[in-house]
């Protein structure tokens, strides 16, 4: 039922020290969380601390988001592709100037009862019940997103690099007509939804090879030079593909060391 329009569901569980190191960078899609492990809190760019709900949003991101949690953190989560909010969710997908959108009540009181089953019978059964809970709720109400379904996967399987008059064409719209209708589902145009494909691809190829050439990295995914991949690049992870890789490198040479004392 769910598959047209949800990636994944996934759960994590990290320690305080290593997961407050470091931010999280934006993709292509929109997460429903759900903490059920220490209270979190976002950090804004101007110093605010912001305390997080059990049960939020976390929508199409355009650069790195402090996530801070006060302990052990726990977190089921549903992977969604953004145009399917709306039907899946009945949520408004226009960002907050906190960013994160937190759900009714009726989530949060369901984020209390997923936080027990977790921790008495494990995250499987938890995002089984998450599952349930998602299906009784999606599309309660009519929603003709299937032309901007179609086209946020013809975007992703071009890996961004589609024109908006293929697109636009492709769903029988008019250039202006699919441009309202793409931002009225997920709240960015298409063109910065195909910007947010190519720099997640881009990430992808650096934290697997973290010593590909920006000139061929450029290249590969359809910038028109060196410098506009760059600038691109650091406009979503606020940090060159250099700065980066290095990052990537170090996080791949620690894993490789834990990996060889464990041995």
């Amino acid at each position: 039922m769910l598959a047209a329009d949800v990636k994944l569901f996934w759960s994590l569980e990290e320690e305080r020290s290593s997961y407050n190191q470091d931010d999280i960078i934006p993709d292509s899609y929109t997460e429903l969380i759900i903490n059920v492990g220490a209270p979190c809190t976002l950090e804004t760019d101007s110093g605010k601390v912001i305390a997080l709900p059990r049960a939020y949003l976390n929508p199409l991101q355009t650069r790195p988001l402090r996530f801070r949690t006060q302990g052990f953190i726990q977190i089921i989560s549903m992977r969604v592709y953004p145009w399917a909010v709306r039907p899946l969710l009945n949520v408004d997908t226009d960002s907050s100037d906190t960013h994160i959108i937190a759900l009714d009540g009726a989530w949060q009181r369901y984020a209390e009862y997923l936080m027990r089953t977790a921790h008495q019978f494990g995250y499987e059964e938890a995002i089984q019940r998450l599952q349930e809970y998602v299906c009784e709720r999606a599309y309660r109400t009519t929603h003709d997103v299937s032309p901007i379904r179609a086209a946020g996967h013809l975007l992703r399987k071009s890996q961004g690099q589609l024109r908006m008059s293929e697109l636009a064409a492709h769903c029988y719209l008019s250039t202006s007509q699919f441009e309202r209708r793409f931002k009225h589902y997920t709240a960015v145009s298409p063109k910065t939804y195909a910007r947010l494909i190519r720099f997640e691809a881009v990430r992808n190829a650096l934290m697997f090879n973290p010593g590909r050439r920006p000139v061929e990295l450029a290249h590969e995914f359809g910038y028109s030079d060196q410098a506009h991949f760059i600038h691109d690049f650091k406009a979503f992870a606020a940090c060159t593909p250099g700065e980066f890789a290095l990052q990537a490198q170090a996080n791949f040479d620690s894993a490789e060391i834990a990996r060889w004392w464990a041995a």
